[in-house]
């Protein structure tokens, strides 16, 4: 289910905070929210609550199982086999047909035989939304748990609405328990201004979603069909487009995700901090999808050894790191180039910043803004040929062309927008008065009206 999509915003939605609100008691509370996730869910493919409630199962057996004395000798033995496990239900569906395909391939070329019926097998293993968001949800209660960090939670259903919790299920924010679990607690009473900021703000994220992202998603497809037609300005106009499509687009996504928690009472982490504002690639990864790039830095980067053993181990923790999170975005070769891309972004700046070289501000924010759209091409493209037609067009090879006055329109509009004003979720909603109350409304109503014509969250994917 959409949260751009009418059944959400007119039949589910209202269904849920209505009778979450009308049940006296905490746990009937928390039951109805788990209950409603996984229909939420089910609306996607009847199967994906199974999986979901086998990865909640596995970590939650896992947390308790790390915390008790009786497994003290074997802590570290029970951590690795509870994170395998939840891993390997995600490489399962994520990564089985993009190694085993192409293990294939290489094996076919070598005893000269193709094997058609465990390709198709394996292009027919379905990708269920969400899993590499709650995977990586459930990896960092384990940990967290082991490290002593955060205390073993034995309440089975306190632990569902984490894992399940419908605002944050699909695309994130990821959640760490930490900061969830001392809000489960609490009987969150009716507040009429916290639901309307709730209101508000998702209102907000759903017209970047339906008016701002898809317009671009629409400009920019028009270009990117076909790479080879590209040359300098379309291609800089392009995908420049595309980097502003995908960041209204999750950034509303996280918007929307955080005004519904806020109706229940809950508050989740931010994810967004004006990335393109950023003045070099370190700041751009601590503004851009902030929750992954700690969770990141926190369970993979810093116990790989971080910057700790040298700038050589660090440079290789960086590649790594990188490499893997590009990896999570899709089981595709294109995605752990681009993660790799980032990793020499990051490991070059370390490296300018240790000669003590430093750009005007203005221009580092350029910079910066011009190497993260290079980026965006093997993120957005997913096959060599395309990917080369499109860095040979922004290198200025295949001529400089004409200027698409409509893009670039488009751009130097999202430009101003975000170089001038903060996140949404950090404005002042409590102090909004009628007049602006009713201007959100009234964007609220031409999002709405601009469902006709949207599309699936970017994330989605992933």
């Amino acid at each position: 289910m959409l949260f751009n999509s009418f059944s959400f915003i007119f039949v589910f939605l209202p269904v849920v905070v209505i009778a979450y609100y009308a049940l006296p008691w905490n746990r009937a509370r928390l039951t109805w929210i788990v209950v409603a996730s996984y229909v939420f869910y089910a609306y996607a493919a009847w199967w994906y609550p199974v999986l979901m409630a086998a990865s909640t199962a596995i970590s939650f057996s896992g947390g308790l199982a790390v915390a008790s004395p009786r497994f003290a000798p074997r802590r570290k033995t029970v951590l690795a086999a509870t994170i395998a496990l939840l891993l390997l239900l995600l490489g399962a569906f994520k990564y089985a047909s993009f190694v085993g395909g192409d293990s294939l391939t290489v094996l076919g070329a070598v005893l000269g035989q193709g094997f058609p019926s465990l390709h198709s097998f394996l292009a027919d293993i379905a990708l269920p939304i969400g899993i590499s968001f709650y995977t990586f949800e459930a990896i960092s209660y384990v940990v967290d748990v082991f490290r002593g960090d955060q205390e073993a939670e034995r309440d089975p259903l306190r632990y569902a609405v984490f894992i399940s919790f419908f605002p944050h299920l699909i695309a994130g924010p990821i959640v760490r328990y930490r900061m969830l679990q001392p809000q489960l607690f609490r009987l969150h009473r009716f507040d009429a201004d916290r639901v309307r900021e709730g209101l508000l703000l998702f209102s907000i994220g759903l017209a970047k979603k339906t008016v701002v992202a898809d317009t671009f998603a629409r400009k920019t497809d028009r270009y990117l069909t076909d790479p080879s037609q590209l040359a300098f300005f379309t291609g800089w106009a392009a995908f420049l487009s595309f980097g502003f499509q995908i960041y209204f687009d999750f950034s509303a996504y996280s918007d929307m995700a955080l005004g519904l928690a806020r109706m229940f009472g809950i508050e989740l982490p931010w994810n967004f901090d004006r990335p393109y504002s950023a003045a070099s690639p370190i700041e751009f990864w601590r503004r851009w999808h902030v929750t992954l790039s700690t969770w990141l830095r926190d369970y993979l980067y810093i116990p790989l050894g971080g910057n700790r053993r040298g700038e050589r181990r660090r440079d290789a923790n960086l590649m790594t790191t990188m490499g893997l999170g590009g990896l999570w975005h899709g089981a595709s070769l294109n995605f752990l180039v681009w993660g790799l891309y980032q990793g020499i972004l990051l490991v070059g700046t370390h490296h300018v910043a240790r000669q003590s070289r430093r750009l005007p501000h203005v221009v580092a924010v350029l910079v910066t803004f011009a190497a993260v759209t290079v980026g965006w091409v093997f993120f957005r493209l997913h096959s060599a040929p395309a990917i080369g037609d499109a860095l040979v067009a922004l290198a200025g090879l295949r001529g400089l062309g004409e200027i698409p006055g409509h893009l670039v329109l488009y751009v130097a509009v999202a430009c101003a927008w975000v170089w001038s004003t903060p996140e949404e979720w950090t404005w002042r909603l409590d102090s909004f008065g009628v007049l602006r109350t009713a201007s959100v409304a009234a964007v609220f109503v031409i999002g709405v009206t601009a469902i006709y014509s949207s599309h699936a969250f970017v994330y989605f994917r992933f």
